[in-house]
């Protein structure tokens, strides 16, 4: 028995020493860490507009809101937004080929292309002036009411949305029945 016992001390011995004499192969790599931006787009709107303005018939009044997309903005779609509470007889010099109707409501209008992200900030003009119809009588003018345009803009990210899916948002974001 005690030979027994001990070739199985001896067995246990090679086969203890056996394994501890494998090698493995391994080997590491350095962790990766990504880090990633928040994309954002700013803009301002300000305005040049002639203080204390008087209508009368034939008038023309110098208002100029202007959109700022700061710089560094992602890619984005840009809208403008008019409510004339005067009327059919307040006429706004609007750029047609670089505005575009969005809608029905004749309120809502994007700029005709994406605007792109730049190291600059970039200026955006719809209309310099509001002229008003010749014709005008005082009574026009009393019924007026209100005499008020208002100008609010808007910035939609372009990258990786439909234009229709922005349409959409402007529309809502400003209120409007489409």
């Amino acid at each position: 028995m005690k030979k027994k016992l001990s070739i199985l001390a001896v067995i246990a011995i090679l086969a203890v020493a056996s394994f501890a004499t494998l090698a493995y192969l391994t080997d590491s790599a350095d962790a990766v860490t990504n880090t990633f931006t928040v994309g954002d787009i700013d803009i301002e709107l300000e305005e040049e507009f002639d203080e204390d303005p008087k209508i009368y018939p034939g008038a023309e009044i110098t208002k100029k809101p202007v959109v700022t997309v700061l710089a560094n903005s992602e890619p984005t779609y840009l809208y403008i937004f008019i409510d004339n509470k005067i009327g059919e007889d307040a006429k706004l010099d609007i750029d047609g080929a670089k505005w575009i109707p969005v809608g029905t409501s004749g309120k809502v209008f994007r700029y005709f292309e994406i605007v792109q992200t730049d190291d600059d900030s970039q200026e955006f003009t719809m209309f310099t002036k509001v002229t008003f119809d010749e014709t005008l009588t005082k009574e026009d003018l009393e019924a007026i009411g209100t005499p008020e345009i208002v100008v609010a803009a808007y910035a939609h990210q372009a990258v990786e949305v439909d234009l229709a899916v922005a349409n959409t948002a402007a529309i809502t974001h400003f209120g409007v029945t489409p």
